[in-house]
């Protein structure tokens, strides 16, 4: 339940797998009243998101805009799963507050756009408080693995002279969009050319590693950034593809910064067929005396991870007193909490 004691009202914009997988947690999640969905698919609009999702009939039906849905009493959040790209995604997230709604969006840019979209981010921030709604990025990465939970860890330190982030994900085990993403049966020269471009990678690095300085009040210098593509080195098999040696079967990705006060922080990203996965944390503190370090053996699966991350933000956004362009810093300690203990929490 929200601070008002009542059931939060859940929009889910965007129905692609992500998007999917959210619905269904939040149909299965005590305290959260889904009253509508939204995407553009004409196989999706008009059916039951019930159906949907295998879950019996919810009396719910896809609908093509925010403005299709009958508004209702209370408080709305809208969780949006469209697309990367902020500017793209922009309009989507606009018309959602013009119609009543604070929105949670697993859009990678809006993690922290204030560098990257100085002025758009400035935009957002307005029209949220005028309408009296918050808006927030989140998800696993950004959001969580490389920017959130490094900065819960410098809480076990007193100096830091280094933060550095690795993460490796097998995408065999990931979404079909997602290998394709990372640019898996490729050439070399094809991965360079859409890099080259910016039309290929992870979106959301740099951001992540913006986050973590600002979560820790400091200022970043120059931001250096690479992508290369990791090679096939024998024939590998997908279901949708054959892979020779030397074709693409992923990428290593990288973001670092200085800032002034003297922290390194780098990040450190493999997204490849058959790559070890692992998260690791590692916190030097000043003058290289310690070295804090917390490892996730198996890493965290991105896919249910993100879904968790949209529904467990809109817990805490429904008993919000804030409003405007919030990140996850602003929005203070995420956790799998019962709507009736948030209550309690903010009283």
């Amino acid at each position: 339940m929200n601070g008002t004691g009542e059931e939060t009202n859940v929009i889910v914009f965007g129905l692609g797998p992500i998007g999917l997988q959210i619905l269904k947690s939040a149909l299965l999640m005590d305290g959260m009243n889904v009253i509508g969905a939204i995407d553009i698919d004409p196989a999706k609009v008009s059916r039951d998101i019930g159906e949907l999702t295998g879950l019996e009939r919810k009396g719910v039906a896809v609908v093509r805009s925010a403005r299709d849905i009958v508004p209702v009493r209370g408080h709305t959040i809208a969780i949006h799963a469209t697309g990367s790209h902020l500017p793209a995604v922009w309009p989507q997230i606009k018309e959602l507050i013009e119609c009543g709604c604070s929105v949670v969006s697993t859009c990678e840019q809006l993690a922290y756009p204030w560098h990257r979209y100085p002025e758009l981010a400035k935009q957002i921030d307005e029209y949220a408080r005028k309408h009296s709604a918050v808006i927030v990025g989140t998800g696993v990465n950004p959001g969580y693995i490389m920017d959130m939970m490094a900065l819960f860890l410098t809480a076990t330190t007193t100096t830091i002279s280094q933060i550095t982030v690795t993460r490796a994900v097998d995408v065999r085990k990931r979404r079909l969009p997602l290998q394709k993403k990372v640019g898996i049966g490729m050439s070399p020269q094809q991965f360079h050319e859409l890099a080259q471009a910016d039309r290929i990678g992870h979106v959301g690095l740099e951001e992540s590693l913006r986050l973590i300085a600002h979560g820790l009040c400091l200022q970043l210098g120059d931001v250096e950034n690479s992508i290369e593509p990791v090679l096939a080195e024998e024939s590998l098999q997908l279901d949708w593809c054959d892979l020779q040696p030397g074709d693409v079967i992923g990428l290593w990705q990288t973001s670092a910064g200085m800032a002034a006060e003297g922290v390194r922080i780098r990040l450190d990203l493999t997204m490849a067929l058959d790559a070890k996965q692992a998260d690791r944390i590692v916190i030097v503190t000043a003058d290289d005396q310690e070295q804090v370090e917390m490892v996730v053996p198996n890493g965290i699966f991105g896919d249910t991870a993100t879904a968790a991350m949209a529904i467990n933000t809109a817990k805490l956004l429904s008993s919000s007193v804030s409003s405007g362009l919030l990140t996850m810093v602003d929005v203070g300690l995420l956790r799998n909490v019962s709507k009736k203990r948030i209550y309690k929490l903010h009283i």
